[in-house]
């Protein structure tokens, strides 16, 4: 019989997404990982498979509670606009105070992995699929309560929207001047 876990699997699958957000995959070692769980690369392997095998349930966790504070932005009282727009500077604000500009998993893996990583495409699919359709929700029940015209296209206002947040955390790792992403931010408001 083998020795009981000293360490909470869940937990382990959170730090290891920290850790593959600030360093990325391919310059994330298992030897990292496992120091940064605070367990052994032995334990690694015996819990998780693989690096890449950690790495995807990393990935999921975290697109998951990215998703959980989007629905929770957008779940807010009041008008359409300002949800989306606390939205879009919550994500840039949360970039720029991290002094390193790590950005977001989702993102960071969909330009390093997504091109040549079927298993990471399909879960990054998933993911960009789950918030585009929370956007389009709340589109379509602010049009339903007025506050959009009844010729704007909610699915298309969801992609607009989606693709400005993807983007805003891009130029936060490029260590852009903070007045280009207030302009960016009150561009897509006025396509609202």
């Amino acid at each position: 019989m083998g020795r009981p876990r000293k360490f909470d699997p869940d937990r382990a699958v959170a730090q290891a997404a920290e850790t593959f957000r600030v360093n990325g995959y391919a310059e994330t070692s298992p030897q990292d990982l496992a120091d940064s769980i605070g367990i052994g690369k032995g334990s690694l392997y015996n819990t998780f498979g693989s690096k890449h095998e950690l790495f995807l349930r990393s990935l999921e966790h975290y697109a998951g509670v990215s998703l959980h504070e989007l629905r929770a932005v957008l779940d807010t009282e009041g008008p359409i606009r300002d949800r989306i727009r606390a939205m879009l500077t919550g994500f840039v604000d949360a970039d720029l105070a991290d002094p390193d500009r790590c950005g977001c998993l989702v993102v960071n893996s969909a330009v390093e992995m997504g091109p040549h990583d079927e298993h990471a495409a399909r879960l990054l699919g998933r993911s960009f699929d789950s918030s585009q359709a929370v956007l389009h929700t709340a589109f379509i029940a602010a049009q339903q309560a007025g506050e959009i015209a009844a010729e704007k296209d909610p699915k298309a206002l969801a992609c607009l929207m989606q693709s400005t947040m993807i983007g805003l955390r891009v130029l936060a790792k490029a260590r852009v001047d903070r007045s280009r992403f207030d302009a960016a931010i009150d561009a897509a408001i006025m396509a609202i």
